[in-house]
């Protein structure tokens, strides 16, 4: 398989869509479409293995943005995503297991996120669906130049697909 950003659309879309009041169920759903979603990912013929560490670290970010009380606060969310996708993949590092194992070793498209996830969190008459995508297309932008080092042979860098 590989990432399929569509479907991390959709899943984003029911969750705001939801409504729900809860900072930790909005984060830990917000958290695991992006884990079910990363879990489809490839590094070459290896998988990521993700572990609920590694989901509980994303969540753990979202969690914090969104319970804070702070009126305005999309720069604050947007540094969320950012951060959480930092941990979620090097804190501790995704392994990756398969035809060739290793481990992720950088994400450099998170800190690219700030700015056009501030705007679209700015927004605040966009369409649950217009968020849903333009978060979607963010994240598996980022997703995309996530770093594996693998072996054989020895410091192959992968990118996840």
């Amino acid at each position: 398989m590989a990432l399929v950003q569509a479907s991390l659309k959709s899943e984003l879309v029911t969750i705001f869509s939801s409504r729900l009041a809860s900072p930790d169920i909005i984060a830990q759903r917000l958290a695991q479409a992006y884990t079910t979603y990363a879990l489809a990912g490839m590094f070459g013929a290896s998988t990521p293995v993700i572990l609920p560490t590694h989901t509980a670290a994303l969540q753990n970010s979202l969690k914090g943005a969104i319970s804070n009380p702070k009126a305005g606060s999309a720069a604050l969310f947007a540094q969320a995503w950012v951060s959480g996708l930092t941990s979620f993949w090097l804190t501790p590092p995704v392994l990756v297991a398969g035809a060739q194992v290793g481990t992720v070793t950088a994400i450099p498209g998170a800190a690219a996120l700030v700015a056009p996830l501030t705007a679209l969190f700015l927004n605040l008459k966009a369409s649950y669906d217009s968020v849903g995508d333009g978060l979607s297309l963010a994240l598996h932008g980022a997703s995309l130049t996530v770093l594996s080092t693998v072996a054989p042979p020895p410091g192959t860098v992968l990118t996840l697909l």
